[in-house]
């Protein structure tokens, strides 16, 4: 995208700056989420701020702004403005004078990403400081949100399915990693590249399982996570139904391919074989006796990979069956795993209730969590069950917001908020004035109507006049989230 960075934004941002009151030299303002629509869930994972910071404030306004020639930057705002509200309701000079002044004169304070920030509590702090850009405070707010709600949303989710993985671990399995219990699966699902990126790069906070490759590369550039030394993004040799459908048409039966890919394809590699391509119980019940000798002379382990059907009831039945077939072992912890050759793994409507329904009725039968796995993707990326309800994610998921709270006008302190009559639910009722963030019993807590930006909080300065002052590594933020109060 090379879009010239002052026209990413909504239409009404480009006409404030002219409606504001004459004299405006500060501007501060509170990105916050405000209410949660889980029923279980009140706290909101922050991340994704130091990613937004470096791929926007600093590579693309350099590269799309102050690199690029002033008369071509005037040119494309013109040439579009007009086209959307016509030349006499903007003004030109704020787009030259911030091309003039070379950086983004901006200062965001911000929670340490990882935080679980309680609701109506600001992750982030935002302020002009250069007197003559004011207006830019809530300028930034379209770009902010479009690229910071998601990942602080599938942050969120991704460790409510972690939660779950590491009580039925604890419980259930010898030799707890939880990490591996399931991997995103949902690269493909998403709307386009750039979410399925952040997505899964939220996801990688619980988890080390990815399919998404360039989720990797984009954490390795944006949080320093060493992927290969720290093992982050792990993925696995995988069937697909072309593959199985093209070997039958050629071998008439499933049995050979099975035996291939164990004996001459992966002999030392563990891999998932897609199994419903045709009958999944023949291949569970038939297929995979004619394979015990191969099956359990490989040096490895091959993962049964339903992809369709009932998954909760295929799920039980497959791991009851796999014990019968190939045995295993019983932990310390008194539950039963399956031989280290065998298991399974669903990947198709992994929803939270569903994994844990499986879970559940597992350590019922007696059998450890690790017995299966699971890829979790695109609809469970995009809403989530709570009993007969569904919540579908979105900005208002966690009813995030970024409001204007505090003025200087010729001179003078102003409280600025919103509290609209109407909002009997006061969900919409912002902030006033500047606020302080503090902790208080492990609860983040926001005390505001404060006159000047407070030094006693916890919101720190992670980007100041176009650099970044506060950096920190992918294991710095996961060690947060996994350290701190549930």
């Amino acid at each position: 995208m090379d879009t010239m960075a002052l026209l990413l934004s909504d239409t009404y941002k480009q006409t404030h700056d002219r409606m504001y009151p004459e004299g405006l030299t500060k501007l501060v303002s509170y990105w916050v989420p405000r209410k949660s629509m889980f029923r279980d869930t009140d706290k909101m994972i922050f991340f994704g701020l130091q990613a937004f910071i470096k791929e926007y404030l600093i590579e693309y306004f350099q590269k799309n702004f102050f690199e690029a020639d002033e008369s071509e930057i005037v040119s494309m705002y013109t040439k579009y403005m007009n086209i959307q509200i016509g030349s006499e309701n903007y003004d030109l000079e704020k787009i030259s004078a911030l091309h003039r002044l070379g950086y983004l004169p901006l200062e965001i304070r911000a929670l340490p990403e990882g935080t679980k920030v309680n609701m109506g509590v600001p992750c982030i702090e935002l302020t002009n400081t250069h007197p003559e850009f004011a207006w830019l405070t809530q300028w930034i707010e379209c770009i902010l949100q479009v690229e910071l709600w998601k990942t602080c949303c599938h942050a969120t989710v991704a460790n409510m399915y972690r939660e779950a993985a590491d009580a039925y671990y604890e419980k259930t399995v010898e030799c707890v990693n939880p990490s591996m219990a399931m991997a995103d699966f949902g690269m493909r699902g998403m709307s386009c590249m750039q979410e399925s990126i952040r997505t899964s790069a939220a996801w990688l906070l619980s988890f080390d399982k990815t399919s998404t490759i360039p989720a990797l590369c984009y954490i390795d550039k944006m949080y320093h996570a060493d992927c290969g030394k720290n093992r982050i993004g792990l993925g696995a040799v995988s069937t697909e139904h072309s593959v199985m459908g093209a070997n039958y048409s050629v071998d008439g039966d499933e049995v050979t391919f099975v035996k291939k890919l164990l004996t001459k394809l992966y002999p030392d590699t563990s891999f998932s074989m897609v199994s419903d391509t045709y009958d999944y119980w023949n291949m569970v019940n038939h297929v995979l006796p004619q394979c015990r000798d191969e099956i359990m002379n490989h040096n490895g382990k091959l993962l049964v990979r339903p992809d369709s059907g009932d998954i909760i009831d295929i799920s039980v039945k497959t791991v009851q069956r796999l014990w019968e077939l190939f045995g295993g072992t019983v932990n310390s912890k008194g539950y039963k795993v399956l031989d280290d050759h065998i298991g399974i793994i669903y990947g198709d409507g992994c929803t939270l209730e569903r994994v844990k329904e499986i879970w559940r009725q597992l350590e019922e039968l007696k059998f450890a969590a690790n017995c299966i796995t699971f890829g979790v993707g695109a609809f469970c990326f995009t809403a989530m069950f709570e009993e007969e309800s569904m919540v579908v994610l979105t900005r208002d998921t966690f009813g995030i917001a970024m409001k204007a709270s505090y003025g200087v006008i010729d001179g003078r302190e102003y409280f600025i908020y919103k509290d609209p009559k109407t909002d009997t639910d006061q969900l919409k009722k912002s902030h006033k004035g500047c606020c302080r963030v503090y902790c208080e019993n492990g609860e983040f807590k926001c005390q505001d109507q404060l006159y000047g930006m407070s030094d006693d909080t916890l919101l720190e300065t992670v980007y100041k006049d176009g650099k970044l002052q506060k950096e920190e590594t992918f294991i710095q933020i996961r060690e947060r989230i996994h350290n701190s109060i549930h």
